[in-house]
């Protein structure tokens, strides 16, 4: 379904899915080219707290959050999702991982937590996007869970084509590499640890879940596979989420 043009609303929220998207990818980046420049290099993203990084560490977190926390998405469960992860990336921020300086202890415990919980809620954030349409007020959990599983094994619940398709292939497979970074990063804890001095295994595992987190949300503002249309045409709805369109939702 085509609708009007996009009004500032409408940009505004593209514009936020790009920073998201944006901040996302290049945040592993950024702090090691700082570890680079002020060495040495923490063994993973929550270290370089400890570094001198450490105000680009919490700043871009809690920047980040915040996106999340002000996001609006098509319904009540992808707002719902969207900003839970919001408000534990910023509390990844100001819990910061342990370490035998820092007091009190108890911080320490509290970050494996909301790090759990922001990842959790990036592979979902990303299985939600697969969704062409807002959902339906009579589902129930089941459904959902139901939905999202099968969006995991590329499987769709609307039948879709052309350039929709692969986004959401995209959707899956960034859903997939959040997983995979996760589950890497909670075996490496079982490598010797002369195989963890070599390289920073969990920086690199933590950076994969993170920059595939930031890809699905370029593809979901339109900066990567956008639907082709000429200028002087409507754009589709897909683009923009109900809050922002009082159209019918479509692709997206």
């Amino acid at each position: 379904m085509w609708s009007r043009k996009p009004s500032t609303l409408d940009t505004s929220y593209l514009n936020l899915r790009l920073c998201i998207g944006v901040l996302g990818i290049a945040l592993p980046f950024i702090l090691r080219i700082g570890s680079a420049i002020f060495p040495p290099d923490p063994y993973s993203v929550s270290a370089y707290y400890y570094s001198a990084m450490r105000n680009i560490l919490v700043a871009s977190l809690c920047v980040l959050g915040i996106f999340l926390l002000t996001y609006q998405g098509y319904d009540k469960l992808d707002s719902r999702i969207t900003n839970v992860c919001g408000a534990a990336t910023i509390g990844v921020a100001l819990f910061p991982t342990s370490n035998p300086g820092f007091k009190p202890t108890w911080v320490g415990h509290v970050h494996p937590v909301m790090a759990g919980i922001a990842l959790a809620g990036q592979a979902l954030m990303a299985l939600q996007f697969t969704q062409s349409a807002p959902r339906d007020e009579a589902a129930r959990w089941p459904d959902d869970v139901k939905r999202m599983l099968h969006a995991l094994i590329f499987r769709y619940a609307q039948r879709v084509h052309g350039k929709k398709l692969t986004r959401n292939r995209i959707y899956s497979a960034a859903a997939w590499l959040i997983i995979i970074g996760v589950v890497l990063a909670l075996v490496q804890n079982l490598w010797s640890d002369s195989v963890k001095a070599e390289t920073q295994w969990l920086f690199w595992f933590e950076s994969l879940s993170i920059a595939s987190f930031g890809v699905a949300w370029l593809v979901k503002g339109g900066t990567l596979f956008k639907d082709n249309a000429a200028p002087d045409q409507p754009v589709p709805t897909e683009a923009i989420p109900t809050q922002a369109s009082p159209v019918d939702a479509t692709t997206s």
